[in-house]
């Protein structure tokens, strides 16, 4: 694979004709130079030259090329870290209002499909997390509750109505968020691209950032054929930001989740999964999926911070499958790929301000596509003189994330995690097994 090509997956199979972009060849000046061509970046550049901006941003291989081009497509509000915990830490109020934050990506990502034309990028609306164990009689009221209090839309779902959409005894509850929806995230991608373009800005592909110093009041990042020198400078990239800036990429741990796309399942998938939303369990390390052209079913799970793709990853994912939906019986896997993400152990967005005119748009693994533009909202507000919103996020901070020893550290507790929902669900079923005898 060369370095003008997408990793092989059902995105990059689908995906709209595009150009690529020359890599930067001089040495150029501009308002606002980011760093980095997926989401986060994209909303970023895009934000910023509809107000006027001279924006240049900066890829070092394709638009889309990483986890933005290949996730799961999921598009809500909230973030990895529970809105529970958040309330916990921050105090209602602040969780609240970063909620709302999470809300106004959600409303980017829509008014921008719908301001583009591109209907065709939204795939289908409303999500489904569901439980793999039995929450007891309390879960609708505790739900209901905790939507008031963050100001959301989501509500609980019973188990009949559960199962009634999603033909399967592994699920119990629900919450159903009716303000989600699910995405093509790679023609997203190329679509802003096309928009940033057309409002001024200027992107170059197979551009690697490599080093970045103070140049009077602003910066200067150098670039192996030119360089740029601009105002302010937006790293929305994660743990390859090495060269630019170490402690930005120290912060973040590069951790590998997997995606598969059946072929052609015909009527039998829609006998199973009714839904036309997207679905999540909320185990700790749980499946997401959804369904794709009609009668496809495209599957993802499995958390990792090996991030080389395993041998047999078609066969372990079509295991997956089947734990859940075993009356489909023989599925061709005609898709599987991984996909590197960004993680943070506070599980938290890394969004702000970290010296004068040095922002941070950073790991967003885990969280969806939402919370990138919710991201990138608040830094182009802070550009434009309004720090409000990215002070939301400024307890998170950037501390390092423990390099090879943080990537051991995290693997065992995603095992350990792993095996407490085993167990969970293990020791419900004697349970039930206990009274029905």
């Amino acid at each position: 694979m060369t370095e003008s090509d997408y990793p092989a997956s059902w995105y990059a199979a689908t995906r709209d004709v595009d150009k690529p972009r020359a890599p930067l060849a001089a040495q150029e000046e501009a308002d606002v130079a980011v760093v980095g061509g997926g989401f986060a970046g994209l909303h970023t550049a895009r934000l910023l030259a509809r107000q006027g901006k001279r924006v240049m941003l900066l890829e070092r291989r394709r638009i889309g090329w990483g986890a933005s081009g290949r996730n799961g497509g999921f598009v809500g509000p909230g973030y990895a870290q529970r809105s529970g915990a958040l309330i916990d830490r921050l105090g209602l109020d602040h969780a609240r209002r970063l909620y709302a934050q999470s809300q106004r990506g959600v409303a980017i990502v829509r008014e921008a499909i719908a301001e583009l034309g591109r209907p065709d990028i939204l795939m289908g609306s409303g999500k489904l997390s569901v439980s793999r164990t039995d929450q007891g009689a309390g879960f609708a009221e505790r739900t209901r509750k905790l939507a008031e209090q963050l100001g959301a839309s989501f509500e609980p779902w019973e188990t009949s109505r559960v199962r009634a959409v999603l033909a399967t005894k592994r699920y119990h509850q629900a919450i159903h968020d009716p303000a989600s929806f699910h995405i093509h995230p790679l023609n997203l991608a190329l679509t802003l691209t096309d928009d940033i373009e057309r409002q001024g800005g200027r992107v170059h592909e197979n551009t690697e950032a490599i080093g970045l110093t103070r140049d009077g009041k602003g910066w200067r990042l150098r670039t192996p054929r030119g360089g740029v020198r601009a105002q302010h400078v937006v790293l929305a990239g994660n743990a390859d930001l090495g060269a630019v800036q170490p402690g930005v990429a120290r912060a973040v741990l590069p951790v590998a989740t997997y995606v598969a796309v059946t072929g052609k399942l015909g009527p039998r998938l829609g006998e199973a999964v009714r839904w036309t939303g997207a679905i999540s369990d909320t185990r700790r390390a749980g499946d997401y999926y959804r369904v794709v052209d009609g009668d496809r079913l495209l599957w993802g799970g499995r958390i990792t911070t090996d991030t080389s793709e395993p041998p047999r990853l078609r066969e372990m994912m079509r295991g997956d499958i089947l734990s859940v939906y075993p009356q489909l019986g023989e599925i061709e896997i005609a898709y599987a790929w991984p996909g590197i993400m960004g993680y943070a152990p506070h599980k938290m967005p890394q969004v702000g301000e970290t010296e004068p005119g040095l922002w941070v748009c950073s790991a967003f693994g885990g969280h969806g596509v939402a919370q990138t533009a919710a991201g990138a909202d608040a830094v182009a507000a802070g550009i434009l003189g309004d720090p409000s919103r990215w002070r939301l996020f400024a307890p998170f901070g950037t501390g390092w994330a423990g390099g090879p020893a943080g990537r051991a550290a995290t693997q065992l507790a995603y095992w350990g995690l792993q095996m407490r929902d085993w167990w969970d669900e293990k020791r419900q079923a004697q349970n039930a097994e206990t009274l029905r005898t």
